[in-house]
């Protein structure tokens, strides 16, 4: 599952992120820093250089390079992406339920399937009674 599938659920500054050093490199930033702040240097001083290198540790030094060209000087809020992540969960579980299915009760599955993903069995089957949220169902949810 992919984070392209539900980008109408990202914050703007996510969707931003994204389109300037790409999804897979977006997600890593998000994935390791997600809800915190980072002060993006503009690469001059020792300091600075620091936390460019962490920076590029996590995104690489292109993808590091484009964030200090846009974002250089200022704090960055990294949103933790929460309802997009909670979504793409959620669609795994009902893949991996209608392709277990095949071979094993849903009982028997939706068993594994909370062990796997940590949650309760109930919410499991909760989760399995929603559809995928798209960006009509998100629109109707607002109004």
């Amino acid at each position: 599952m992919k984070l392209e599938t539900v980008e109408h659920l990202l914050p703007e500054m996510a969707q931003l992120i994204a389109e300037l050093i790409g999804t897979s490199r977006a997600l890593k930033l998000i994935e390791v820093w997600g809800g915190t702040t980072f002060p993006v240097s503009k690469n001059k001083r020792r300091d600075g250089q620091i936390r460019f290198e962490a920076l590029a540790e996590v995104v690489g030094v292109e993808a590091a390079n484009t964030l200090t060209r846009h974002f250089g000087g200022e704090v960055l809020s990294i949103p933790r992406c929460a309802a997009a992540m909670r979504e793409v969960r959620d669609r795994m579980i009902r893949a991996e339920f209608d392709s277990e299915t095949r071979e094993h009760s849903a009982i028997h599955v939706v068993s594994q399937l909370a062990r796997k993903y940590q949650m309760t069995e109930r919410w499991v089957w909760c989760v399995l009674k929603k559809a995928d949220q798209t960006s009509e169902t998100r629109q109707e949810a607002l109004f």
